[in-house]
């Protein structure tokens, strides 16, 4: 193992050390995204997944059936400007892992502009779609949101931003990652941003690092 992504291990291992994850009673937004882009990823679990949980859902709320259907034909036939118009709106959590895939075939135009307006965006709806869409890409884009990481104008896309790069970021973002984690903790000591950074680095050992490997 070459000695920088050796020493990229230990840093991850220190982190962990001193700043160990706390169960909390409500998930922050950055676990819950790290939950569902690693359903996004297995597709056919993912589907069947939700469809069980919309069917719980649809059960208790029953009059929400008819609008949740009309609005997946709607993403199932946008094009590309349609598809930003909906990421924009929030469209029902029952549709989202929908609207991800239906992005994915328009990915080749699609993400250059997600990645544009994450940087400027204050619409959390918008933000946490895009990073779920940013995640399940194929397209590498780890360098692009590192390089205007200090100028996004939003700390909930920043937080967002780097659960993405968990998915994404290559072992040399770690030292990165970690400072970015301090920065947001120090600035917003009340909030939950610098969790992104803690699953960015725990997605990061998993894919580089994984667990029967680890010495």
């Amino acid at each position: 193992m070459p000695m920088g992504v050796n020493n990229n291990k230990k840093m991850i291992d220190r982190f962990f050390k001193d700043n160990p994850c706390k169960k909390e009673a409500v998930p922050s937004p950055a676990a819950m995204a790290d939950f569902q882009i690693k359903l996004l990823l297995n597709r056919k679990v993912n589907e069947e997944f939700q469809d069980k949980i919309n069917d719980l859902v649809l059960k208790k709320v029953p009059e929400r059936e008819g609008s949740v259907k009309q609005e997946k034909n709607e993403i199932e036939t946008a094009d590309l400007e349609q598809i930003i118009r909906i990421m924009r709106r929030s469209p029902d959590p029952m549709n989202q892992h929908i609207l991800v895939y239906r992005a994915m075939e328009f990915e080749d135009e699609l993400i250059p502009e997600i990645v544009r307006m994450m940087k400027t965006s204050l619409n959390t709806g918008f933000i946490e779609t895009a990073a779920r869409v940013l995640s399940v890409c194929r397209k590498d884009i780890a360098d692009e949101l590192v390089a205007y990481f200090n100028d996004v104008r939003s700390p909930y896309a920043q937080s967002m931003i780097l659960v993405v790069l968990g998915f994404k970021a290559d072992e040399k973002h770690v030292p990165w990652i970690i400072e970015k984690y301090k920065e947001l903790k120090r600035r917003y000591p009340d909030e939950s941003y610098c969790d992104g950074a803690v699953y960015a680095l725990s997605e990061i050992e998993n894919r580089f690092y994984p667990i029967g490997e680890r010495g």
